[in-house]
């Protein structure tokens, strides 16, 4: 006997084939997915630098928590501080998951503070975590026991300046909160500067990052003293080092002190563009497992990388709260990043 369904049956029943069909898909699709691909990950510097070094870490451990396990590919891609690496991921790179990227931590604020050569929306942006928060420090010699933060109104502090954050911090230091500071330029390096600071050219250098100095053979030496920190909140390793945030004068200065020092917050960061929502989900799932893994801390312990992660939702709640800041303390920021040029 044949039964004939009607129209709208046969309707109804290709319409439900159709959606287990795709139920299956579904459910095979992330690791179906990464199992015959390759995963690039993009580092917005050139080898050897600090987000080379956290970059090819995870880029070693990650694999192992993706579905599918695909190999990560890391490739550098340096140029304008972060800008040119996340233009292309976020215009150019596949937006199927097959590309992530470590981002300078300044990348969210750009479009903020100074939009030029910016091509992305910082909507756009699909964070997976940060491996640590960044601290920036202030070092003199060790030989140095009386400059302080609290007698720097008073006190004249010569700083040598290798561009980037180094050349930024002392100027706007200087012009917000009247810090007796002065900048001599034209070193190639940080490591330049400490030679200087050897040599008795300068003394002292603003804007070094903590994990990165520490992570160095002349930053685990004796020779130089930390004077103060500058973030959102105080570095966990360093408790008794004076926070630059706590000696604003009064709550103008402290939240454009919040925009300048947000990029610290985020340290670290990976992220990926608009993605099918059950890729994205793995990949933060892989960040959070790697993050824990024991290898990974013992080879960042031994390459003297932190290890403090942040999920994505902290990383979105810090950029939240600069794009929430009123007009003028934006402002104010501004023009404090156009004197660096």
């Amino acid at each position: 006997m044949i039964i004939r369904l009607p129209k709208s049956g046969l309707i109804l029943a290709s319409v439900i084939t159709t959606i287990f069909s795709l139920s299956n898909a579904h459910a095979e699709t992330v690791a179906a997915f990464y199992s015959s691909k390759s995963v690039t990950l993009i580092i917005p510097s050139g080898p050897a630098g600090g987000y080379d070094r956290y970059g090819r870490l995870v880029a070693r451990h990650i694999n192992k928590y993706i579905p599918g396990q695909p190999n990560i590919l890391p490739q550098n891609m340096p140029g304008a501080g972060g800008v040119v690496a996340a233009n292309y991921q976020f215009n150019v790179a596949p937006k199927d998951g097959s590309s992530i990227s470590i981002l300078q931590n300044i990348v969210p604020f750009k479009k903020l503070l100074d939009p030029r050569q910016v091509k992305y929306e910082v909507s756009g942006i699909r964070w997976l975590g940060s491996v640590s928060a960044a601290a920036n420090i202030a070092i003199v010699p060790a030989s140095d026991k009386d400059t302080a933060l609290e007698n720097l109104r008073e006190r004249e502090l010569l700083v040598g300046s290798s561009g980037g954050t180094t050349t930024d911090l002392p100027i706007a230091l200087k012009s917000l909160l009247g810090l007796k500071l002065n900048s001599i330029k034209g070193y190639n390096s940080t490591n330049d500067i400490l030679l200087a600071m050897e040599r008795k050219e300068v003394s002292g250098m603003i804007g070094i990052d903590y994990s990165s100095f520490i992570g160095s053979t002349k930053g685990r030496s004796d020779a130089y003293r930390i004077i103060f920190q500058m973030g959102l909140s105080r570095h966990a390793l360093l408790p008794n080092v004076p926070l630059v945030l706590d000696i604003a004068r009064d709550d103008n200065e402290r939240q454009v002190l919040e925009v300048l020092f947000a990029s610290f917050g985020i340290g670290r960061s990976f992220a990926t563009t608009d993605i099918p929502a059950d890729r994205l989900a793995a990949l933060r799932n892989a960040f959070i497992k790697t993050m824990k893994d024991t290898q990974f801390k013992a080879e960042a312990d031994k390459l003297g990388l932190e290890v403090a992660p942040l999920s994505a939702e902290e990383i979105e709640r810090i950029i939240a709260s600069v794009y929430a800041k009123p007009t003028e303390v934006i402002e104010q920021a501004r023009k404090l990043l156009s004197n660096f040029e």
